[in-house]
C-alpha cells in the first residue's frame, strides 16, 4: 500500500477516534450540560415553559407567570413575600419556594424520562403546576405592616398543626425587579436577600427562658416561688449588659422570669450542668432549622462541653454558642400554646398534578418535648393580657441588641403562636417593650 494511502487512512482513523469521543463525552455528560444555568439552549427552553403559580391557603395568587411563549415573565403580585417565595431569574436561579418546588412549577415533577426527551425532540414544553402554601396574606400583610421599617422578622404559626400563617423578613426585595437591581441587592449591607425569619442565625438571650424554666421544673430543679440571692442583677455581656425590664417586687424566680431578669437564669445553668442543657437544646430541636424544605440556617453538629462556670452562666443566659431563628422560636411559642408538644413547622399545602387534582403534601411529624405540668407551670408564669400569653426577652450579638417577643392566642384554646425579632443597633432608641407592643397589636388583630 502507498505511503500516501496509509497517511489518509491514519488521519482518517484518527478523525473518527476524535469523533467518537466527542459523540461519548456528549452522551456522558449531556444532562449536566444542558441543565447548566448559562447553556442558551436551557434559558432558551425556560422562556417557553409558562410555571405553574404560587397560591395562598385561601387560593389567593401570590405569584404567576404571564405574557407569551417565548417571552414569559414571572410575577410576583405581592412583592413582601419574597422572604419565603423567594426569586425566580433566568440569569441569577432561584431561592425559596420557587427552588424548592421548581420541578413542580416547571411541570417536570414526576414526568417520564423516555417521554420527557421525547417531548424534548418535538419541542412539546412541559406544562408547570401550581403550589398552594399555608400561607394566609392577611395575616402576612398585618406582620409586614406592623414590622414595616424596622430591621427583623415575624413569624405566625397556626396552633397546633404548625402551618406557617405569615412568614415576614425586612428589608427585603422586590423579586419583579431582581435582575435590574441584582449588583446592589447583593452589595446592600442591610441583606435584603436574607431570610431573616429562616436563615437568621441569633442568640436568644432572656428569650431562651421559658424554655430553660419548663426544663428546670422538669428536673425538680427549681421552684418558681423560690427567692434568688440576685435577682436584678445585670448580666455582663462584653461591653454591654442584659438587665431586667422592671427592678420593683423582683423577688422569686417567677417575678425574674415576667421581668426577664436574665441573672437568676444564668445562675440556674450551674444548677442544671453541661449535660442537661445540651439535651435540652435537642430535645427542642434548637439548632434543627430545615424544616420546611426552603433555605435555612445549618445545624449545630457538636455540642462542646461547657466546662467553666463562665461558659455555664453565658448558656444559660442565652449568650453561648447555641443560636436560633425566630422560626424555631415560634415552634417554641407553639410549644407552650400546645401544652408540650412542638408542631413541625410547614409551609407547604399541596401542589398541583400532572392531571389537574390537588395532592397533599408531605405533613411533618409534631414532637413532645415537655411535660404538660412543667409547660403549664411556666404559662401560667408568662404575662398574660387582652386573651394573649407572652414573654419577651432581650439578646446581644456584638453592636446589636435584639429584641424578641414570643407568645400565643386566645389563652383558653390556642390558634395562633408568634415569634418577634427586632435588630437594634446598640445607642439607638427601643427596649423589648417596643416587641411586646407589637407582639401583642398582632396578636390581638388575628381572628379569635
Amino acid at each position: 500500500m502507498p505511503a500516501s494511502i496509509k497517511r489518509v487512512a491514519a488521519l482518517l482513523l484518527l478523525a473518527f477516534l476524535l469523533l467518537a469521543g466527542a459523540l461519548g463525552y456528549w452522551v456522558a455528560n449531556g444532562p449536566a450540560l444542558i441543565a447548566r444555568e448559562d447553556n442558551p439552549r436551557r434559558i432558551l427552553a425556560e422562556q417557553r415553559i409558562r410555571r405553574g403559580s404560587i397560591l395562598d391557603r385561601n387560593g389567593e395568587v401570590i405569584v404567576e407567570t404571564t405574557g407569551e411563549s417565548g417571552a414569559y415573565q414571572r410575577r410576583n403580585r405581592y412583592p413582601y413575600a419574597a422572604p419565603f417565595t423567594g426569586y425566580y431569574s433566568i440569569n441569577y436561579g432561584r431561592s425559596g419556594v420557587e427552588e424548592a418546588l421548581d420541578a413542580v412549577l416547571r411541570g417536570t415533577a414526576g414526568s417520564d424520562p423516555a417521554r420527557a426527551q421525547v417531548d424534548d425532540l418535538l419541542h412539546i414544553n412541559p406544562v408547570g403546576r401550581a403550589v398552594q402554601l399555608t400561607i394566609d396574606l392577611e395575616a402576612q400583610r398585618a406582620a409586614d405592616e406592623l414590622l414595616d421599617q424596622h430591621t427583623g422578622a415575624i413569624v405566625i404559626l397556626s396552633v397546633p398543626d404548625g402551618e406557617i400563617l405569615a412568614l415576614s423578613s425586612h428589608p427585603t426585595f422586590d423579586p419583579n425587579l431582581l435582575d435590574e437591581n441584582w449588583d446592589a441587592l447583593r452589595g446592600d449591607p442591610a441583606a435584603p436577600l436574607l431570610n431573616r425569619a429562616t436563615q437568621g442565625a441569633y442568640q436568644p438571650g432572656t428569650a431562651l427562658q421559658p424554655i430553660l424554666l419548663a426544663e428546670a421544673l422538669s428536673q425538680g430543679a427549681v421552684a418558681l416561688d423560690a427567692a434568688s440571692e440576685f435577682p436584678v442583677n445585670p448580666f455582663p455581656v462584653d461591653a454591654h449588659s442584659l438587665e431586667c425590664r422592671t427592678t420593683s417586687d423582683v423577688v422569686t424566680l417567677a417575678d425574674a422570669f415576667r421581668a426577664g431578669c436574665p441573672t437568676p437564669f444564668a445562675d440556674l445553668g450551674l444548677t442544671l450542668g453541661s449535660d442537661v442543657l445540651w439535651q435540652m437544646v435537642a430535645t427542642w430541636g434548637l439548632t434543627d432549622t430545615n424544616v420546611i424544605g426552603i433555605q435555612s440556617t445549618a445545624a449545630l453538629t457538636q455540642a462542646l462541653p461547657l466546662n467553666t462556670t463562665e461558659a455555664l452562666r453565658a448558656f444559660a443566659a442565652g449568650q453561648g454558642s447555641v443560636t436560633v431563628t425566630p422560626l424555631k422560636m415560634a415552634a417554641v411559642a407553639a410549644t407552650l400554646a400546645a401544652h408540650g408538644v412542638m408542631p413541625a413547622p410547614r409551609l407547604v399545602s399541596s401542589t398541583q398534578s400532572a392531571t389537574g387534582a390537588w395532592r397533599a403534601f408531605d405533613q411533618p411529624v409534631a414532637g413532645y418535648v415537655a411535660s404538660p405540668q412543667a409547660i403549664g407551670d411556666v404559662v401560667a408564669a408568662m404575662p398574660h393580657r387582652a386573651d394573649t400569653v407572652w414573654h419577651a426577652g432581650m439578646g446581644l450579638s456584638g453592636p446589636t441588641t435584639l429584641l424578641w417577643f414570643i407568645g400565643f392566642t386566645p389563652v383558653d384554646n390556642p390558634r395562633y403562636a408568634t415569634a418577634i425579632l427586632i435588630e437594634r443597633e446598640q445607642g439607638a432608641p427601643g427596649s423589648d417593650r417596643e416587641a411586646i407592643s407589637i407582639g401583642e397589636r398582632l396578636l390581638a388583630n388575628l381572628p379569635h
